[in-house]
């Protein structure tokens, strides 16, 4: 755990133990060598408020996400205490996965670096020997020499393009950008991916509000209002506009791009008798539940598509290269 987490820890628990946020700041600057303490604590002693002070500093940006969005509803000290609560179960969660896709990524940095062995390092001396034994290339080796060098430059230029995909869409959900949003939302594989992240997060925060006995209307409105600098914005902004505008909720969600399917079913079935609360806490255990299947999925026909296509490629240097060269000697 890094220092920023362990302060915020320390700093929620001296407020839990009855410390005045003053008194707890100056434990915390002895606990730890942090500038950005000192200047807590001068910035609050000349009024700034404290939920402003921990936006500014080095935390995660989840975690101030969170915080912005419980400190209208509980005192400090909870708050800070659910919002890192928050952070460290998606740290973990996060944590689960890479571990899972360790192995498969392992795989692929070893093909990439196998290809530009095979291209830079085994052809160019494969072409001299043939050179030095008058060898001359058949059209079927000609073509596996060509697709040989084709292969680390295809991998590049999907790197590349997987690269800037991804940060285009990064940039889209942290700027709110809308339009980037709907063409990612036209793919259908990321139309999955977006529609659970939408729905997740807004089964998220509105199973914090459903549990103080508001309105669907009412909770959407307050979410607009207060999650303002959070992807989530782009949804909560389109609902409440239609809302305002005098459609009934159930049908905004009968033609809503942003919610998958499971969790329409569950948000309506929660619309129905909104006293059972379980229907979206179980919406949120379930995807987590559906992730971690997905990920075993993909982990099972990857893994054995990567060793194919390794055997694969380890034949066809065999058939074009091993086999032309036993030939010549052979015949000596």
């Amino acid at each position: 755990m890094n220092k920023n987490l362990l302060f915020l820890e320390n700093f929620y628990t001296l407020l839990n133990a009855g410390y005045s946020v003053e008194e707890t700041l100056k434990v915390c600057q002895s606990l730890f060598d942090m500038q950005y303490i000192g200047d807590m604590q001068k910035k609050l002693n000349e009024g700034y408020d404290i939920y402003y002070l921990f936006d500014e500093y080095p935390f995660p940006d989840i975690f101030k996400e969170y915080l912005q969005f419980y400190k209208n509803k509980n005192c400090l000290s909870e708050a800070l205490e659910k919002s890192l609560k928050i952070y460290k179960t998606k740290q973990a969660y996060q944590t689960k996965l890479k571990s899972k896709l360790n192995y498969p990524l392992i795989l692929l940095v070893f093909v990439f670096l196998f290809s530009f062995f095979v291209v830079f390092i085994l052809l160019p001396n494969v072409n001299q020997l043939f050179s030095s034994f008058g060898i001359k290339k058949n059209f079927i080796t000609q073509i596996f020499f060509s697709l040989f060098h084709l292969f680390p430059l295809i991998l590049m230029v999907s790197f590349i393009f997987g690269v800037f995909f991804f940060i285009r869409l990064f940039y889209g959900l942290k700027h709110k950008q809308y339009k980037i949003i709907e063409q990612y939302l036209k793919l259908p594989l990321m139309k999955i991916v977006l529609q659970k992240y939408f729905s997740l997060k807004f089964a998220l925060y509105y199973h914090e509000l459903s549990l103080e006995d508001m309105d669907s209307s009412m909770i959407i409105n307050i979410l607009n209002q207060q999650m303002k600098n959070s992807d989530i914005k782009i949804v909560l902004y389109e609902m409440n506009n239609r809302i305002n505008e005098g459609e009934a909720i159930e049908d905004i969600l009968n033609d809503f791009e942003y919610f998958d399917q499971l969790f329409l079913s569950f948000f309506k079935m929660y619309l129905e008798n909104p006293k059972q609360h379980q229907s979206i806490e179980n919406y949120i255990q379930l995807t987590y539940k559906q992730i971690d299947f997905w990920v075993a999925q993909f982990i099972k026909y990857f893994i054995p598509f990567i060793y194919g296509f390794v055997a694969l490629f380890v034949i066809t240097i065999y058939i074009s290269i091993i086999i032309p060269m036993m030939n010549v000697i052979s015949d000596i």
